[in-house]
Parts: C-alpha cells; structure tokens; sequence
C-alpha cells in the first residue's frame, strides 16, 4: 500500500499530536515494512521524521484553514497514494479513501476551551464544528484512541461512531522490559505532566496542594512540567499567588532524558483532568511504575483501569485525599507501581498501529 500521512501537527519540540503521529508512524514501519509511506510535513518540523522510513512532502499550509482544500489537496491527489491518513480531525477530504483520527472533541464540548472570552469560544466552536463535521462524514473510517473519545463522537455526531474504532496508544519514553528492571528510586516528589488549559483542571490542583502543605508543613514538594502555550501566562499568575508555591517547582521545554529522570523518581503522578481523549504522561508514568493518581469518569480512568487512585476532578477534597493516599501509604504505591506496568504494557505503537492499518486495508 502506498500510503500518505498528514502530520502537519508535527513542531520542532513534538508534543500532543506530534508524538502521537510519529509513534503511529514507526508502528506502521514496523507492523507493515512493505508499505511505502510519505507525510506531508511542517518544513521547519521535518527533521523530527529523520531516521523513520517515511518520504517527506512539503507542505507549509496550516491546519485547520479555509484554505487546505485549495492548496493541500492537489499535494493529496498527486502523490499517488492509495488512502490518505491524516492525524488530525479536520482537513482537506479529498477523492481517495481516507481516514481521519479524533483525539477528543473538547474544542466543541469544553466551555471556555479558547480562553475566557465568550464571543471568542462561541465563534471558535461554530467554525470547528463546520469543519469537524465535513471530515468526520468525508471519512471512510475514524481512529479515537478511548471508547470514551468514542462515545463522546457518537454524542457529538450521531451516527458517525458507526465507522470508527479504538486504536488505543503507545509510549517511546520506556521500551518494553526496562522500567521493570530493579527498585524505583523514589526521590519524594510529586509530579504533574501537561498543559495548563482549562480542562487540565491545574487551578484546582494548584489549591488542594497548597491545603495539604498548610496542613502539613513536610507534605512533599511538588514538579510540574508545564507547556509554554496560551495559557501558560495564566498558569504562572495562579501558581505565584498559591500558597504552597515554596514547595513548587515548575519546568517547561524539557528533553525526554529529564522526563525519564521524573518519571523515574517522582513518589507518582497526579493528573485530576476535568477532560482526556487518552492520557499519555499517565502511560508513561505507569511504564516508569510511578503510581498515578487520575480522575474518575474520564479517559484516565478507562486508561489505568486497577492501577491507580481514581478522585473527583471537580471536588479539591477528593483531589486531596488521592494526593494524602498516594504520599501516606508505600505498600498501596508499590501495588500500583506493579499493576501500572502490567497495564502499559499492552498499550504500544504497534499494537495501535496494527489495528489502523487492518481498517485500511479493510476500506481499500
């Protein structure tokens, strides 16, 4: 099969859909070497394919534009390929098979996800529906890495979930066998992956850690490893003003080397997400063994499934307890550390890749 990619989400320091694309991407080398691959690419984010087996084209026209179908489309239909896999939910719908992958769709369902202003999210939202709805009835077949992502299409678009499938995730941070080698140095620090966008629900984690340092002046300090995107700015106000800010430290633009060091040594990971298509700094804690506390109702929870401390992302006292659970109770760390590891390893690469390039070849 000869098949193009579209990884115009790639940048120069890959994060969100970028890692997701690449990791696809080496999970289809692997799980299908005779196929001939080719991506169109961010000239500037190109490099990040270097090594992969994968034709590079081109194309410096952004996502989520009017004018995709003018200009994107003609570089579709003339690569000679066989079906069109593009790692975004919306984009050009050109006259081949093509499959398009839904993360979540929270720039539809999420209030406030554009910032706080109102015109500004209901204008967002009627722009992205428009063009969510026109990929997601163009496309052959729809990837969602969650049954919770699926549900939430079935909600969102009626009757679309019919022609879409869970291919899960993967993770690059630790290679099947290493993290179960040995003890985990536990450094006594817990640890926070991600952005600081609403749905990340940072502004209550902010407040249930500053009330457990109030009420225990040697509760354990806490790393946060924040994208620098919009709202970082507003992360760092909350963060300054929080009084548990002595016991804070926060970190942006790291290398993988130091976020395999966190991993690695954090007492666990805390992630109270109001809203997940998947989850991975939780995947990539439990392939540490870092226990994980995460939200209940959520795509975490169906993620980590027995293998970590479930809490209510609404509720800063239920946070609290997870966070005073996690910290007081080393023989409940060391059972989630085992059952994290069990768990991760049935969510890898090639696994999801397998199952996307089955549903290609199906609709060819």
């Amino acid at each position: 099969m000869k098949l193009l990619t579209d990884v115009r989400a790639l940048q120069a320091c890959p994060d969100g859909i970028g890692r997701y694309s690449l990791g696809l991407l080496r999970g289809l080398a692997a799980v299908r070497p005779g196929w001939t691959l080719k991506a169109l690419v961010h000239p500037g984010a190109a490099a990040g394919l270097a090594g992969l087996p994968v034709e590079t084209v081109p194309c410096g026209v952004p996502r989520f534009r009017t004018r995709e179908d003018r200009e994107v489309t003609p570089l579709v239909v003339s690569s000679g390929a066989d079906a069109y896999l593009n790692f975004s939910m919306a984009g050009p719908c050109p006259v081949l098979p093509t499959m398009i992958t839904v993360h979540d769709l929270m720039v539809l369902n999420l209030q406030s996800y554009f910032g706080p202003g109102i015109l500004r999210n209901i204008g967002a939202r009627l722009f992205f529906r428009r063009r969510i709805r026109r990929s997601v009835s163009h496309a052959s077949s729809i990837s969602v890495p969650s049954a919770a992502t699926l549900t939430e299409l079935e909600a969102t678009f009626p009757g679309m979930a019919s022609k879409a499938f869970v291919s899960g995730e993967g993770q690059d941070l630790f290679p099947a066998g290493i993290a179960e080698r040995g003890e985990r140095e536990d450094a006594g620090f817990l640890l926070y992956v991600g952005n600081a966008r609403a749905y990340k629900n940072t502004s209550r984690l902010l407040v249930a850690y500053s009330r457990m340092r109030a009420l225990d002046h040697g509760f354990p300090p806490m790393t946060m490893v924040v994208r620098k995107d919009r709202a970082f700015s507003g992360f760092l106000r909350e963060a300054e003003d929080c009084t548990g800010r002595s016991g804070i430290t926060i970190l942006s633009d790291i290398d993988d080397g130091k976020l395999k060091e966190l991993y690695a040594r954090c007492t666990g990971l805390v992630v109270p997400s109001l809203h997940e298509g998947f989850g991975l700094p939780a995947l990539e804690a439990m392939a540490a063994g870092a226990p994980v506390v995460c939200s209940a109702g959520t795509a975490l929870a169906e993620l980590a499934g027995d293998a970590c401390i479930l809490v209510d992302p609404d509720s800063v006292t239920d946070i609290m307890r997870g966070m005073a659970l996690l910290v007081a109770e080393p023989a409940l760390r060391a059972d989630l550390s085992r059952l994290g590891r069990i768990r991760a390893g049935a969510f890898t690469w090639e696994a999801a890749a397998e199952k996307v390039a089955v549903r290609l070849e199906g609709i060819l």
